[in-house]
């Protein structure tokens, strides 16, 4: 029998990886959001308390956050007879490019699908995720949702039907996701994106894209970083994100071996080989780099991680 409560660990990710926009997708060992759910008597969902990173940010309405949104879509496709009360501790600050309302809407997907007696299966997980994503940006995209509940790295091959592959990235992959203090909103991003590109940019972006798959298949770094480059999305964005050239170039200079704007910003995301190069130093030299402009950046030296789990207690 399914139980009364849960408590899930959701990860934060980086969306888009250079030229997989809305198709890529890379979970992030740590920051993480802990989402709690209980089973109610009452329909629906309502979320009790929001703490943590940038809460005050994030709404209670249940229609509108994310995590609600989204277990209500779960319990709604399992045509369940009770409700969930919910609550939410961020680790992953809203408007940073790292997946805060990804994380939310993996979490509160995966949460409410451990209280169904007939669990729904991962492309329908993610599915109802992404409509969690919608309540926040205004664009349905599982780009985060689908890392944050498959861990990894994720290809979306389609959206209708959703059907998601799951690549696991080489052992010796390091992360820096360094975020300075101020926020972009996917909602604005998303409205930067071009909806018409010249063919040249779309050979160049497929390109880019397939040998990034190819990288990460055969666990080559080096294939995976000459292939992270966005001529399409990223420079459209990039008015958004002061400095994002230079700061790309100070992690290229402290030994980052790729380095991108994660998802829609403001994070800045660097690659390196675990084997070969200190992520802390990749990742002070971006604080620096922000700090003399006036600017503070936290960062997190990390690698890629495992997607949502259970937290038993």
């Amino acid at each position: 029998m399914a139980p009364d409560r849960a408590i899930v660990i959701s990860p934060s990710t980086i969306a888009n990886v250079g030229p997989g926009f809305d198709v890529f997708g890379i979970a992030l060992n740590e920051p993480c959001d802990r989402i709690e759910v209980r089973r109610s008597s009452e329909p629906g969902v309502r979320v009790e308390s929001i703490t943590g990173a940038g809460s005050f940010a994030v709404t209670l309405s249940s229609t509108r956050n994310t995590a609600a949104v989204a277990a209500s879509k779960v319990l709604g496709t399992a045509k369940a007879d009770f409700g969930l009360s919910m609550r939410i501790d961020k680790g992953v600050r809203p408007a940073s490019g790292m997946g805060s309302s990804g994380a939310s809407a993996a979490g509160g997907a995966y949460a409410a699908n451990l209280l169904l007696d007939e669990p729904l299966d991962m492309n329908q997980l993610i599915c109802c995720a992404s409509f969690g994503e919608e309540a926040s940006s205004g664009s349905r995209h599982a780009d985060n949702a689908a890392p944050a509940l498959m861990g990894g790295f994720t290809i979306i091959r389609s959206y209708e039907p959703m059907d998601v592959v799951r690549v696991q990235p080489p052992k010796n992959l390091g992360i820096v996701a360094s975020l300075p203090e101020f926020a972009v909103p996917t909602r604005e991003a998303r409205k930067k994106v071009p909806q018409k590109v010249p063919m040249r940019d779309v050979i160049t972006q497929v390109g880019h894209a397939s040998s990034l798959v190819a990288g990460m298949c055969s666990g080559d770094i080096d294939l995976i970083s000459r292939s992270i480059r966005d001529v399409i999305v990223e420079p459209a964005r990039a008015p958004l994100i002061p400095f994002l050239k230079e700061a790309k170039e100070t992690a290229l200079r402290a030994g980052a071996s790729a380095s991108f704007l994660g998802g829609s910003g403001p994070c800045i995301a660097a690659f390196y080989d675990l084997d070969r190069t200190d992520g802390l130093q990749i990742a002070q030299a971006l604080q620096v780099f922000f700090e003399e402009r006036g600017m503070k950046c936290l960062y997190w030296v990390t690698t890629w991680g495992e997607g949502c789990r259970q937290v038993r207690e």
